[in-house]
């Protein structure tokens, strides 16, 4: 009976953990979204299959736990037959993440607001009505040109579609979370806003006095403001093409989610249908401004801080911000020229950047030419955008980002020629701010995935001499080993393509989540040296992970996987049922087992003492006889 019991109890811990694993999430999730025609209601089930006839399919693997990423991939509806109006595609697509990512754009939002308007604490009401309420006019602006002018513009029919996306998100989400972490509308709106949250925040309240700032104070407020180090590196032998980024962020807002989206209209107005794009939860751009699309175009983005007061008095709400321009560039441009000139629409001012388009339709590799225009940029300030062809750069080798202006009239417009009386910071120096010293030194040694991965992690910042013994001063930042304000915000990733890879159909974005420990120690909330983490209710880190020591990924992309299954016909079934049937039947298969083995084993100890028996007995004659009733019996 020994046996019996750990059979039993092992069976019953292998269904356990089963169960366990689908509730965690440590596998795929797959749900379909429909439209009921019967009750005239919209309802998302959880299934084994993609559908291609739901209203929107989505793939989710919640890994965030093991690799510092989760996979989020949604497409909608793709035949162009108008079974579904465009509009409710969109907004199936955006309910799906919502109720698949609930939790974690819980803890997202969690954390952004407990950090971000903390200093308001005292008039705490009224900085939120304010701060939220320039995202609830927006969106309302937004929405209510894009209703107006969609006939006559696929630029604002494509904004009219993110807006119902954005409202599918949050529905999705308030219609499933708990009652006490349901979200308001306009706070919602920052998650995807986020990006644009600072440039709002000292448009509105007004804080920042950049002319009587010291030196060493316009240092802290550039590199709080920065996010990301980027390069486009051509290899020696022009073999291949590396587009890469690191995001600088701060470390509380390290839940971190790859993304996939596939959408298709009727009309076919879209030159874009599918953007793979590193973000976070709650967010239906990419933040980082990061994008692989499928029209061979390949997209990020290096903040530029502006430092003229004057500038932020432009801003308005009556305006598209950046992260709602750019889905609509990325689904209706068709170059890295036509990008940039749909990208200009309604200039909102906020989240100032230089964003980079590489071309690789005007790339061959094999001929080892590269086309004019075949990288463009474009940078921003209130009310003015510039371009530049910067393809010669690239084919002399290398075009490198780094949070400085690049155009002349936005850096002097900026503020960053103003030199302070205690002299002129190295960091907003285009030529001879640190990481500017370090791309130009160190770009020629990157000539393989390995070399790229290294450099975009590097930070030596205690023997390279260009980042003068500071931390943050280094292509990859670390704000939490500064010795002096030490503040966890740095850089949190890493993540680039290889344009060989992606023309030759490997479809790869090679990707790391974390600060960099190549060559310091590896950061953890529960032993981190940060300044501002002996304030708990500022430094939320709610559902972040701790420990930060994660090896890079390389994600093939998986609306392009033919592996992911996909059925025709329409299905309700909820997985986690379907795997607890299964699981029964398990059960059930696991006691007959051990039943027969029970009764295998009594047998063999009855046989076992049968033979016994017959070894020490004495018999005289055969051991088969007849009975009374002439029938044969073992002697």
């Amino acid at each position: 009976m020994k046996i019996d019991t750990f059979l039993i109890i092992f069976g019953l811990l292998l269904i356990f953990k089963k169960v366990n694993s689908l509730k965690e999430g440590n596998e795929n999730i797959i749900m379909n979204f429909y439209y009921s025609e019967n009750n005239r209601s919209f309802n998302a089930n959880i299934s084994n299959k993609r559908d291609e006839n739901a209203i929107a399919s989505a793939v989710y693997n919640k890994t965030y736990e093991n690799i510092g990423w989760d996979y989020l991939a949604i497409s909608s509806y793709q035949k162009t037959d108008n079974r579904y109006n465009d509009s409710i595609k969109a907004y199936g697509m955006g309910y799906l993440e919502g109720v698949l990512t609930k939790n974690r754009i819980f803890s997202h939002y969690t954390n952004f607001k407990n950090y971000f308007l903390s200093e308001y604490k005292d008039n705490y009401e009224f900085a939120k009505k304010l701060f939220f309420g320039f995202y609830e006019n927006n969106f309302e602006y937004m929405e209510k040109k894009s209703l107006e002018n969609m006939n006559q513009s696929i630029s604002w029919e494509h904004v009219y579609y993110i807006c119902q996306q954005m409202k599918g998100l949050y529905n999705g989400y308030n219609n499933t979370a708990k009652p006490e972490e349901k979200i308001d509308f306009s706070e919602f709106l920052v998650l995807s806003g986020i990006a644009d949250a600072i440039d709002i925040k000292n448009h509105l309240f007004k804080s920042i006095k950049f002319k009587t700032m010291t030196r060493e104070e316009i240092d802290r407020f550039i590199f709080l403001s920065s996010h990301c180090s980027a390069l486009v590196k051509l290899a020696k032998d022009s073999s291949d093409i590396w587009f890469g980024h690191n995001t600088w962020n701060y470390y509380i807002l390290m839940i971190r989610i790859f993304k996939e989206y596939r959408f298709v209209t009727n009309k076919g107005t879209e030159k874009s249908k599918t953007m793979v794009f590193s973000s976070y939860p709650g967010a239906l751009s990419s933040i980082d401004e990061f994008y692989y699309l499928d029209s061979n175009l390949l997209v990020m983005g290096t903040s530029n801080t502006v430092l003229n007061n004057e500038l932020y008095k432009l801003i308005t709400h009556q305006s598209l911000l950046v992260w709602v321009r750019q889905i609509m560039a990325n689904r209706l441009a068709s170059s890295a020229e036509k990008w940039t000139e749909l990208f200009k629409m309604e200039n909102s001012g906020t989240n100032n950047a230089q964003i980079m388009i590489l071309d690789m339709n005007k790339i061959n590799l094999k001929k080892k030419t590269i086309e004019n225009k075949a990288l463009m940029i474009i940078e921003q300030i209130p009310e003015y955008t510039e371009t530049a062809d910067v393809t010669n750069y690239l084919r002399e080798g290398y075009w490198p980002s780094y949070n400085v202006p690049f155009i002349n009239k936005i850096y002097n417009d900026s503020g960053y020629k103003v030199d302070k009386k205690d002299g002129k910071s190295e960091n907003i120096d285009y030529i001879q701010s640190p990481r500017a010293k370090i791309f130009k030194r160190d770009f020629s040694n990157i000539n393989s995935n390995e070399d790229f991965k290294k450099f975009i992690r590097y930070n030596d910042y205690k023997n390279d001499n260009f980042s003068s013994n500071i931390s943050s001063n280094s292509i990859a930042g670390r704000g939490d080993l500064l010795n002096k304000q030490s503040i966890c915000f740095g850089a949190i990733d890493a993540k680039f393509f290889s344009v060989k890879e992606l023309l030759e159909g490997k479809l790869i974005a090679h990707i790391i989540s974390g600060p960099t420990n190549d060559k310091q120690k590896t950061f953890s909330f529960s032993n981190n040296t940060c300044s501002e983490s002996k304030n708990e209710e500022k430094f939320s880190h709610k559902g972040v992970n701790d420990v930060w020591n994660f090896p890079w990924i390389d994600y093939k992309f998986q609306l392009f996987n033919k592996n992911i299954p996909v059925k025709d016909k329409e299905s309700s079934k909820n997985n986690l049922s379907i795997y607890l049937i299964f699981a029964g039947i398990g059960a059930i298969l696991i006691i007959i087992i051990i039943i027969v083995i029970y009764c295998l084993c009594k047998n063999l100890k009855n046989y076992n003492e049968l033979n016994n028996n017959i070894k020490n007995t004495s018999f005289k004659g055969s051991l088969v006889k007849e009975n009374e009733e002439g029938e044969q019996d073992l002697a």
